[in-house]
Formats: structure tokens, C-alpha cells, sequence
């Protein structure tokens, strides 16, 4: 009464006709009750495909709403905004395009394209492509050490969410800010730790350059980590618009913000690491144009009487930050390019940074200017940035003898004055290499990445002395020195390849953004000596080039995931 004698159905599969049917079937064999009624053949099918969801389908459907919902929740579109095609342009008939506010009014995104693509899978990640091999000149046989191509990222027309207000939770701008001083303040030590969190918590007092700052410490910080990656889009679509915004509102005034030249400064950074290297050098020249537009260069020159600055002392330390990270940054692309240098070192009068430590103290005490420092024997600590400053300002120089010699070869047999100008740059290198062992001598522990990649800039400068001199010892008059130099080539690219190893150990997110050009400039180095010494060079010496070769190859690889520098020069091998 309690319980059932018999199963509820018999044991085997139903037939194909009580399925179709949907018919109970007594599953009697060779033929069931209702196929023999209606005297048709009964037919098994006993391989049945399991019911329900495959194996692992649900656990991806959740992680496809969690990255849904992830995405919703960081771009939102705003209400009412119509689908235009305007770069950075607002829509027809928008109030706002009559009257800009200081929250820069936002226009909308043309993402028809995305709408219109039907029985599709959605993207859970606005990454790159895959990256497509690319053939490498040198060492084609060697395995495991192919550059791949620069990927292409999305413009902010072509942004797959809108710039309108883009929801981040309080707690993440808090990480975000954090970040930003953990990982992309000492590549980029412009901003006072104190003074930034004051302001960027004050939202309603915050003017229209501040928030473009904000923005852009927020996007340069979403470069320097993984976590934030889905972030990156967005921040950068709306901080750039924002900054094309707020030059498109200027006027003729004289007026110009030293947060307006920082905003600039961080998204070009973050546009050389993230986006590619055209787009990069671009902003880098508005960036240089600003710079001049506020007489950065001259902050400590001589003022009349009355016309003292008026800024506290962290603020004028924030300016000479400002403006010798703008004049690196000048040098490390003159350096890349060959080019010519935009800001020169000639009517700089804007005293190099103090410590690191006394300025996050509010204690600014006051440096020397670079030309004091170039020409002094002095052996004492600098801060990173300065010790960056002065190796850069070597490099550039170098750059500049190597320039002036080939046009002076132009014009006479024998170049003005180019081995005093030879011995000042070896001397002064020496000089500098010195004072950084001598205050910095833990490479292996150093703990900021400044000062890793201030040497590994000594050690490009070393090659391009090499460079130098092989271009000028074309007869044999000169083998001895050219002999010389090539040895020093091969020891500074072999230093080179040994500090991006070190560098392991920090994390290639704290690496200096133009750390792959010193990477490219040694392995450059160390596929010239293989061509040119090869012939004289014993077996166990060319196996100990080669290896320096892929050990520069697969530094500059494993940059490529978090720095598209890397990508850009990879090609270039």
C-alpha cells in the first residue's frame, strides 16, 4: 500500500513511434503493445544523446554574465543619445552641443556596426587580435624567438562603448589611484601623493583641467595592471575626448594649466604602451607644444622685480617634474627616430628635481641646473628622474656628435673639432656610470625602475659611441679604436640584456615604458658585432652572442603582452 510492487516503467528505451507519438510504451520486445496494434515495425534507437547541458556549459554562461555584467557596470549609455558617425563630434540636435558645461557634455559612439552584426558571438574582452607571426631578419633559424606584429587598438571613434559617464565604483577609483602611485608614478614622478589625493576627492570643486588629470591617472593606472584591462577602452576614449574638448574650448588667452600638460604627459605614455607608436609621438608633440606654451624651461631663470613666481614650493617642483619628464621624453623619441630634438637643452633654465623623498615630504630643497651638473665632478646622489635626465641629455648628445659629424664630412675631409667632442661624451658617460654604482650600487635589489633604466640609457649611449666610430673608421688608421669601441659595444649590450633579466623580478608592469628601446638598441648591437666579427670570433664566443641575441628577443616578448613598444620594435629586428 505504502510502496509500488512493480517499476513504474519497464527496463530499455521507449520505441522511435511512442516517442514521436508521445505514447507510454510497455517497451516489449521484438514489438511493443502499440506498434503491434497498429501493425507498423518497432523500431529502438539505444544510442540517446544525454539530456541536459553539456559538461562545463553552465559554468560558462556564468562567467559570460558575470563579464556581461562587469561590462554594464563600467560604460553606460547614456539616455537618449541617438547613433551618429561624428569623430568625436556631437550628435545633431543635442543641447549640448550649443553650450559646454565643465562636465564635458559627451557625444555618441557609432556602434551600429556592432548592432548590425546578427548570429554573432559576443566578445567578452575588447583585447587586440591575435597577434600574426612576422618573419625576422636575423637568426631565421633559431626557434622560439619570431617577432610578432604590432596589434592595432581602437581609436576612440571607433570605441565599442559610449564616453558617457562611465560608472566606477568609489572603492576602484580609490584602486585605481593607488595603482597609479605604485607602478606609474616612478616611471612618470610628476605629481605631489598628498597634494593629488586632497584634490581628486573634492569632485564639486574640481575645474575643467583637473578632471582631465583625474581621468588620465586613472587611465595610464589601467595600463599598468591586468585587473583593470576591460577598463581601458573606456577610460581612454573618454580622457582623450576630454582633452580634445578642452583644447577645442580654449581661446587666445594666455591661460594654460600645468594639470593640462600633465593629462597630456600620462596619455602619451599610455598611448606609446597600449596603442601604438604613431599615435603616441603625435600627442607627444602637443605634449612639447604646451611645454613651450608655459615657459617650463625657464622656471628658475632670473625674474624682474615684482614678477617672482607666486607658486608654493611642491607646486614648483610638480612644474620641473612636468617639464623634465615632457624633456626625456623628447629625447627618448629623437633617440628611437634619429630625429631632431624639439626642446632644446640650450635655454633651459628649470633647476633638475630634488629626491623623491623630500618632495613627497613637502621639503623642496633646491637642485642644480642640468649644464652645473654636466660640467661638475661632483659625486653625490641624484633622484632617479635627475639621473635619468642627465644620462638622456648624454645619449642625446651623442646622437647629436654622430649628426654633426656626418654633415661636417659634407663639407671637409676632416671633421671640426670631433675628437674633443668624442672624449667629452666617453668622459662624461664614465663620469655618470660611476656616480650610479657608487649611489645606486644594489642594482639587483633596486626597487625603482628609474634608476634600471637610467642604466640601461648609460649603456645605449655606450653603443651609439660605437655606432659613432664605426661610421668614422673606414680606413685603418683607426682599428685600434675601433676595436676598442666595439668591445665596450658588445659589454654595454650584454649589461643590457643582464638588467632586463633582473628586471624580471619587479614585474614587467613596473618596467619603464621605453624600456624596449634600450632592449631593441643591445640586440641591434649584438647582431652588428655577429656580422662584422664574425669571421674572427671562436665557436663558444659566437654561441655566447647568439645567446645574449635571444635572451633580447625573449625580453622584448615577454614586454609585448603589457607594452606594444615591444611589438613596434620587434618589427624593426
Amino acid at each position: 500500500m505504502y510502496g509500488r510492487a512493480e517499476p513504474r516503467q519497464q527496463p530499455g528505451y521507449a520505441c522511435e513511434e511512442c516517442r514521436k507519438k508521445k505514447l507510454r510504451c510497455d517497451r516489449q520486445r521484438p514489438q511493443c503493445g502499440a506498434c503491434a496494434n497498429a501493425q507498423i515495425p518497432c523500431e529502438v534507437n539505444d544510442r540517446r544523446v544525454p539530456r541536459g547541458p553539456k559538461k562545463g556549459s553552465i559554468g560558462a554562461l556564468r562567467s559570460r554574465i558575470v563579464a556581461l555584467e562587469r561590462r554594464l557596470s563600467t560604460s553606460q549609455l547614456e539616455d537618449g543619445l541617438t547613433v551618429d558617425g561624428h569623430e568625436l563630434g556631437l550628435a545633431s540636435g543635442s543641447p549640448a552641443k550649443e553650450n559646454v558645461s565643465t562636465q564635458f557634455p559627451l557625444p555618441d559612439w557609432d556602434i551600429s556596426q556592432q548592432e548590425q552584426q546578427q548570429h554573432c558571438p559576443l566578445s567578452l574582452t575588447w583585447g587586440p587580435p591575435e597577434p600574426t607571426p612576422h618573419s625576422p631578419i636575423l637568426f631565421a633559424d633559431i626557434p622560439g624567438v619570431l617577432p610578432t606584429m604590432a596589434t592595432s587598438y581602437p581609436s576612440p571613434k571607433q570605441s565599442p562603448t559610449s564616453i558617457g559617464d562611465i560608472l566606477i565604483p568609489e572603492l576602484t577609483k580609490a584602486d585605481l589611484t593607488q595603482l597609479y602611485f605604485d607602478r606609474v608614478h616612478p616611471v612618470v614622478p610628476i605629481l605631489h601623493m598628498s597634494k593629488t589625493f586632497r584634490w581628486i576627492g573634492n569632485i564639486n570643486s574640481m575645474g575643467e583641467p583637473r578632471q582631465c588629470l583625474q581621468y588620465a591617472i586613472w587611465t595610464s593606472a589601467t595600463a599598468f595592471s591586468s585587473q583593470f584591462a576591460g577598463l581601458q577602452d573606456a577610460m581612454y576614449a573618454k580622457t582623450r575626448f576630454m582633452l580634445d574638448q578642452l583644447d577645442l574650448n580654449g581661446n587666445d588667452s594666455l591661460i594654460c594649466h600645468i594639470e593640462h600638460v600633465q593629462a597630456w604627459i600620462l596619455i602619451t605614455f599610455y598611448e606609446f604602451a597600449r596603442t601604438n607608436y604613431r599615435r603616441g609621438w603625435l600627442s607627444a608633440g602637443r605634449v612639447f607644444r604646451l611645454v613651450q606654451f608655459l615657459r617650463l624651461y625657464d622656471l628658475d631663470g632670473p625674474r624682474p622685480l615684482g614678477l617672482e613666481s607666486e607658486d608654493d614650493p611642491i607646486s614648483l617642483e610638480e612644474k620641473r617634474r612636468t617639464f623634465w619628464v615632457a624633456y626625456c621624453l623628447d629625447r627618448f623619441i629623437s633617440v628611437s627616430e634619429g630625429a631632431a630634438m624639439t626642446l632644446s637643452e640650450d635655454v633651459v633654465f628649470t633647476r633638475l628635481p630634488c629626491l623623491d623623498g623630500d618632495f613627497q615630504r613637502g621639503l623642496v630643497p633646491q637642485e642644480s641646473f642640468l649644464a652645473e651638473t654636466m660640467a661638475s665632478a661632483e659625486m653625490r646622489p641624484y633622484a632617479p628622474l635627475a639621473e635619468c635626465v642627465i644620462l638622456v641629455t648624454i645619449c642625446s648628445r651623442a646622437l647629436s656628435h654622430k649628426q654633426i659629424y656626418t654633415i661636417e664630412t659634407l663639407y671637409s675631409n676632416i671633421p671640426l673639432d670631433f675628437s674633443s667632442r668624442h672624449d667629452w661624451l666617453d668622459n662624461m658617460l664614465t663620469r655618470r656610470l660611476n656616480n650610479l654604482q657608487l649611489n645606486y650600487p644594489s642594482v639587483t635589489v633596486a626597487e625603482n625602475p628609474m634608476i634600471i633604466y637610467s642604466y640601461m640609457v648609460a649603456h645605449a649611449a655606450v653603443i651609439y659611441l660605437c655606432r659613432i666610430v664605426e661610421a668614422l673608421s673606414r680606413n685603418d688608421q683607426n682599428q685600434s679604436l675601433l676595436w676598442e669601441f666595439q668591445e665596450r659595444g658588445l659589454w654595454a649590450a650584454r649589461e643590457i640584456v643582464r638588467l632586463a633579466k633582473e628586471h624580471e623580478h619587479l614585474g614587467y608592469f613596473r618596467a619603464h615604458t621605453f624600456m624596449p628601446l634600450t632592449i631593441y638598441l643591445s640586440a641591434a648591437r649584438l647582431a652588428k658585432h655577429l656580422e662584422i666579427r664574425k669571421g674572427e670570433l671562436e665557436g663558444k664566443e659566437i654561441d655566447d652572442v647568439e645567446r645574449l641575441f635571444r635572451a633580447s628577443i625573449e625580453a622584448l616578448q615577454k614586454l609585448q603582452s603589457v607594452n606594444n613598444l615591444a611589438n613596434y620594435y620587434l618589427q624593426l629586428l
